[in-house]
């Protein structure tokens, strides 16, 4: 599924937040987006997943205005997982995923053999299959996030849209959740903190400073080191990373 932001505009309170904003996601790709904190990327993100509607410009699935579609069509295009991995009330994990269902369901209507594959497979490839039954306030912060992944997948949405999905875990769970991520073959726009790992694992990255886009393209052709320095304020080497041999950003305060 292709994404398009044609000239968005978003405001809280009156007050704009991001203005003109142009995106593009082809079908399949990583779309990373970065910038400084406050530069606007998470409000970006809901007018994507609809939380928050735009005072100006389109936002586009394969050609269709999301803010015409009705709400459980647009739920069958797009999946959301947020950096807050908590959900208010005791669920297990399959209950979790379950609720990726609901755009696939009628209001009454009960869990059927479709439902519960759909559960299955996407908890296997999140490799949360050995932990259905477990409550979901027991896992770790990686496994949370694996398992809000795994609810997207069980919604069987081709855009996934995730808002700092790394954020507050370790080292181990951010390069496992990027992995999983990206093997999933699914159109993706993410914000992240993160330079190295926008650009060892984004296509594509589009650089917000202050509410608009400073610059996007293929990550090693905007990320140069004048560029960082300029909207993030350090130092950067840019290379090949010594044992995966991907795109690497090092990063060191400016002097």
């Amino acid at each position: 599924m292709r994404l398009d932001i044609a000239g968005v505009t978003a405001e809280i309170e009156g007050t704009p937040i991001v203005s003109g904003v142009d995106l593009v996601a082809e079908p399949g790709a990583f779309v990373g987006l970065i910038g400084p904190n406050g530069s606007g990327k998470s409000t970006l993100l809901r007018t994507v997943y609809r939380s928050l509607r735009p005072a100006a410009g389109v936002v586009s699935l394969d050609g269709d205005d999301l803010w015409r579609m009705r709400a459980r069509h647009a739920a069958r295009c797009r999946a959301v997982v947020t950096q807050h991995g908590d959900l208010a009330g005791e669920f297990s994990v399959a209950e979790v995923v379950a609720m990726g269902r609901g755009p696939h369901k009628g209001v009454l209507e009960r869990e059927n053999a479709a439902d519960r594959a759909a559960i299955a497979e996407s908890l296997e490839r999140v490799g949360l299959a050995h932990a259905s039954g477990r409550l979901f306030s027991t896992l770790s912060g990686g496994e949370r996030q694996r398992a809000l992944v795994a609810r997207a997948l069980a919604q069987e949405a081709p855009l996934l849209i995730l808002d700092e999905p790394t954020n507050h875990l370790d080292v181990r769970a951010q390069l496992g959740l990027l992995d999983l991520v990206r093997s999933l073959g699914l159109t993706l726009l993410a914000a992240l903190h993160d330079l190295d790992h926008a650009a060892a694992y984004c296509d594509h990255v589009v650089v917000l400073q202050n509410g608009t886009v400073r610059a996007s393209g293929p990550p090693l052709e905007v990320l140069t080191p004048e560029f960082v320095a300029e909207v993030f304020g350090v130092r950067a080497h840019i290379g090949a990373h010594p044992i995966t041999g991907r795109p690497h950003i090092a990063v060191a305060s400016l002097p």
